[in-house]
């Protein structure tokens, strides 16, 4: 383990409340930017000093007393009192300090930890590592503000499309709920609304895994998984990135694979019945129209009526 240097925690402390030299502020900035595990202690000490309220008008006196507390300046034993004051001061400069560290490493939104989060529409991101993540309605990612040395990790809740930027030496992995998806470099759709997880793959290679198994689902399949996979297959339609696109592709579709590519897509729909089925098959495209749009064009082609009622599609004669 590196040996603690003191000079440097006191030098950052005396930057921090404005109270040092010109030559120290320049030596401070050079190591800045040249010394990575001294720009990791400012920015703890940053974080630390901005929690703590205190600021350049600090009093010398107080600025003294807090050099004491935090074992920068040696004192001498004075009464029994005293010396419990001491301790006391000690324990609450260590405790505001031991919050504020686990705040910053462990709690998201407040240091390290960043959650990028949507709302009723879609929204994209770029990750640290310039990978870029397209994220459905209502959908939320949590990442590290800066990734480490071996790995990228985010956690995944809700829906979204990740181009992830190649790096052979730094592997990607989502947590999304039950199942874990790590790749290296490559474009991928994941969809964790349920317990069970939907994984569509246009580019490369992706590792599916949960505490049971894992399998290898490549460029053009789809994989369910859960506390188990439940199935692998080819991508017959691109329908499942609509959200993003605006685009919904039919080709020779039935009517219930087209019902069910409308709940996905519009958010207004919540289900859909359908009274009495149809052998009919559709060929069709639609790019960012509406709902509206959309069924009088079906009605056309299936000579049924579509009508949403409380949230339900419901196709009939």
């Amino acid at each position: 383990m590196k040996p603690v240097d003191h000079n440097n925690d006191d030098l950052l402390l005396r930057y921090l409340s404005g109270s040092c030299s010109a030559g120290e502020r320049e030596e401070v900035e050079l190591k800045l930017k040249t010394d990575g595990a001294f720009k990791q202690s400012y920015q703890e000490y940053r974080f630390i000093w901005e929690q703590s309220a205190l600021s350049a008008s600090t009093k010398e006196a107080d600025w003294q007393t807090l050099r004491q507390r935090m074992g920068f300046v040696k004192t001498t034993y004075q009464s029994p009192m005293r010396f419990l004051m001491r301790i006391a001061a000690v324990a609450l400069v260590f405790l505001t300090v031991s919050s504020g560290l686990y705040l910053y490493w462990n709690v998201p939104g407040y240091g390290r930890w960043v959650v990028f989060e949507t709302g009723a529409s879609a929204d994209s991101l770029v990750l640290p590592d310039a990978s870029i993540v397209f994220l459905n309605r209502n959908s939320s990612l949590k990442f590290k503000s800066a990734f480490g040395q071996n790995e990228r990790y985010v956690a995944l809740d809700g829906e979204g499309y990740f181009e992830v930027r190649p790096d052979l030496n730094k592997p990607f992995s989502v947590d999304a709920g039950p199942v874990t998806v790590k790749v290296v470099g490559t474009a991928f759709h994941l969809n964790n609304n349920s317990d069970v997880v939907e994984l569509n793959v246009t580019e490369g290679s992706v590792s599916l895994s949960n505490k049971r198994e894992s399998t290898i689902v490549n460029q053009g399949e789809w994989a369910l998984a859960g506390a188990r996979v439940l199935g692998k297959g080819q991508v017959t339609s691109q329908n499942f990135l609509s959200w993003k696109t605006g685009e919904l592709d039919f080709d020779k579709a039935s009517l219930s694979e087209i019902a069910a590519a409308l709940t996905r897509h519009f958010p207004e729909i919540k289900s859909f019945r359908i009274e009495e089925g149809s052998e009919v098959l559709v060929t069709t495209h639609f790019k960012n129209e509406s709902l509206e749009m959309i069924t009088n064009e079906l009605q056309v082609h299936f000579q049924k009526n579509f009508a949403l009622n409380n949230g339900v599609l419901i196709i009939s004669n």
